[in-house]
């Protein structure tokens, strides 16, 4: 990308043309905004709150002396600059990018009071902070689909159109931006990939580390180097689909990979900047409906660069369906509502995903006024015994894991507990770092390969044979019908049916066999090496269930689940958790390591169903979330036949049909399925 800084100042985010604008809004629109940045400046350049580094003072009383050119403001911004210069350059994530950010803005919005001297030092450090980024890797190298360069590139790029050519000793600068430029373009296509159709490469909290940096490179471009960002890349704003899907009635997001949440949404900058300027740039009445619920605090400029007051028009979710698959990351999201309903989800994505990705393909959660069917564990930090062991592997998300004792879970050089879950990738890298390698067949993981939608329902069916080794199992579907308004209204009801294929069994037996396993092998003349291969199916749940014949019944908050196992016929279910097996994985527990701040929903117990004989095994289960209060659903039964399943409760009938069959069904209310093979 060819590109020339702008002369003259200001030049970073903001154009000279810009702050009569930026002012007349302080004055008018921004009130409150604009009383918080006179008081910082009346009280003195006090610490903030990272650290007490003084860089986001810095930050906000430079932003001061733009809107106000009041030499009082320069002289108090002038002295947090000076606590700011006395600090040791670093590399660290986060420390580093926002001091960069704090002197970028010093250098250019105090250009004149800082006097040539001062200026100089103040880009020099600028620059040696941008190196020690390179340095400690934080830039990686040759890594454009995941990481941290993305959270860096922003400051690095404000420093380097800050400084551009003025100083001795800043011939590094245009080369900074030079290579911010071409990271931009290395990196981009692999966020579009996922963005064109309304989804991202994270979890839901996490697609906030990465496209809340957007606006920030966006602006920095435009005002600096004059290249138009928002038009070209519209993409951007489908981000705002992604959220709205995810978000429920606790104002938190459905837990898939990684998941934080110590800084609420509705106070986290991360998530408004995006939104306000995806408002603002695009007239987005969808993401004015996110901004108009923000409550910031201590983040003036964030607001005065990217909101827009009074905004467009809002537009509520409500004229959203209700039910919406997300191609690139294979997530299928139903909702009772987008008010205070359910909020049903399943994932099995295509592309395998390790960097705060889980091993979860096949795997529903179902929230309805507190967490029902959860993805349990927490994130308490990246790579602890409790990550890697539990809270991203297969044994703690609603899916099904099958364990050959002989297996050995290896990533990135070191063996981990044997989950019976999904295998990890190691070969060529532990995940690709490419937009090429997006759709490698090395990284190819699960697959959607059928998703419909009814009057009232709505159908998944999604391929995660290719996620486990194929020694141990050779195929495994699960479809999922979503049933809307089952049993009351904004509720949805699931049905879940998995279609399992064991491998022939050539890995060790275990050295004590499960004695129902034993007894339902021989029954099927199954090979002993066969009975490593017992498929279960998990359920997690925050309190202890209950176990009633085949029901499983739990409850959290003002939600109530009743599970009913209807395949295997003879199906054994078996409660784990409570204290001290909160997390346990083959016997073992692996606590969090430390004390978790935020609405976490780790959870303490799962249901694990098992049953069946053979190498080709079912499991059908029905789903029900309600009220905690309402009066207990009738009982569910099963209608099997060579066609195909009916699952009846009540005055609902949900016909499974197999492939190039039929079946009639009769009912009040009757949901008809053609199961995909």
């Amino acid at each position: 990308m060819d590109f020339k800084i702008r002369q003259g100042h200001p030049r970073v985010l903001v154009r000279p043309d810009d702050v009569p604008a930026l002012r007349r809004r302080a004055a008018s629109t921004h009130k409150e905004q604009y009383q918080s940045l006179l008081d910082l400046a009346a009280a003195g350049p006090v610490p903030g709150s990272h650290g007490g580094d003084y860089s986001e003072p810095l930050w906000r009383l430079s932003f001061l002396h733009l809107l106000t050119q009041d030499p009082a403001h320069a002289q108090v911004a002038i002295e947090a600059l000076r606590r700011v210069l006395q600090l040791d350059v670093c590399g660290e994530y986060f420390t580093a990018a926002r001091r960069i950010k704090a002197l970028a803005a010093a250098y250019d919005y105090l250009h004149e009071p800082l006097g040539s001297e001062l200026r100089r030092q103040v880009g020099l450090k600028a620059l040696a902070y941008s190196q020690a980024l390179y340095d400690s890797g934080e830039i990686e190298p040759d890594c454009y689909f995941l990481g941290h360069a993305i959270n860096q590139m922003p400051f690095v790029l404000m420093a380097g159109i800050a400084i551009g050519d003025e100083i001795d000793g800043g011939e590094k600068s245009v080369p900074l931006v030079a290579d911010m430029l071409r990271r931009w373009e290395k990196q981009m296509p692999c966020y579009r990939h996922f963005l064109e159709q309304d989804c991202f490469q994270q979890s839901f909290s996490y697609t906030s580390t990465y496209v809340g940096e957007f606006p920030w490179i966006f602006n920095a471009i435009e005002a600096g180097l004059g290249i138009e960002m928002y038009r070209p890349n519209a993409w951007f704003a489908n981000v705002v689909k992604w959220w709205t899907y995810a978000l429920r009635e606790d104002e938190t997001f459905i837990r898939f990979g990684d998941y934080f949440c110590a800084i609420p949404v509705f106070e986290n900058g991360q998530y408004f900047r995006p939104l306000a300027a995806i408002a603002h740039r695009y007239r987005d009445g969808l993401a004015q409906w996110w901004v108009d619920r923000f409550k910031l605090k201590e983040q003036e400029p964030e607001t005065l660069l990217f909101e827009d007051r009074p905004g467009v028009a809002r537009r509520l979710p409500d004229q959203l369906p209700r039910t919406k698959h997300f191609g690139p990351m294979g997530v299928v999201v139903a909702r009772g509502d987008f008010d205070r309903g359910t909020v049903a989800s399943f994932k099995c994505t295509p592309t395998y995903l390790h960097n705060h990705g889980h091993r979860d393909a096949n795997s529903f959660t179902i929230y309805h006024k507190g967490d029902l069917a959860i993805d349990s564990g927490a994130y308490d930090a990246y790579e602890t015994p409790h990550w890697y062991n539990y809270y991203i592997r297969t044994i703690a998300h609603n899916t099904i894991v099958v364990r050959d004792p002989a297996e050995k879970m290896v990533s990135r050089g070191k063996q981990y507990a044997n989950d019976g879950g999904q295998r990890f990738i190691n070969e060529p890298h532990f995940q690709g770092r490419t937009y090429e390698e997006i759709g490698a067949e090395v990284f190819r993981d699960g697959q959607v390969i059928s998703y419909r939608e009814g009057n009232g329902w709505s159908y998944v069916c999604g391929d995660a044979s290719n996620c486990y080794r194929r020694e141990k199992v050779t195929r495994f579907l699960r479809h999922v019908t979503f049933v809307l308004d089952w049993p009351r209204k904004t509720c949805v009801s699931l049905v879940v049916l998995d279609e399992i294929e064991l491998a022939d069994g050539d890995g060790e037996a275990p050295a004590e066999p499960n004695p129902r396993s034993k007894e339902n092998a021989a029954s099927a003349g199954a090979s002993p090496s066969q009975l490593a291969y017992e498929p279960r199916f998990l359920l997690h749940t925050m309190s202890e269930p209950r176990i009633e014949a085949n029901r499983i019944i739990a409850a959290h908050a003002g939600g109530r689940l009743s599970a009913t196992v209807l395949l295997p016929a003879d199906a054994q279910i078996e409660k784990i958790g409570g204290e001290g097996r909160e997390f346990e994985v083959d016997g073992t527990n692996y606590p969090l390591s430390r004390t978790m701040v935020g609405p976490h929903t780790p959870g303490a117990w799962r249901a694990e169903v098992s049953g069946g004989t053979g190498k080709s095994r079912r499991f059908l289960s029905l789903l029900v979330p309600a009220d905690l209060e309402s009066p207990d659903e009738p009982r569910a039964t099963l209608e099997e036949s060579a066609a195909g399943w009916i699952v009846r409760q009540g005055d609902l009938a949900v016909a499974l049909v197999k492939p190039n069959q039929n079946i009639s069904v009769n009912a009040a209310r009757a949901v008809r399925i053609e199961l995909t093979k």
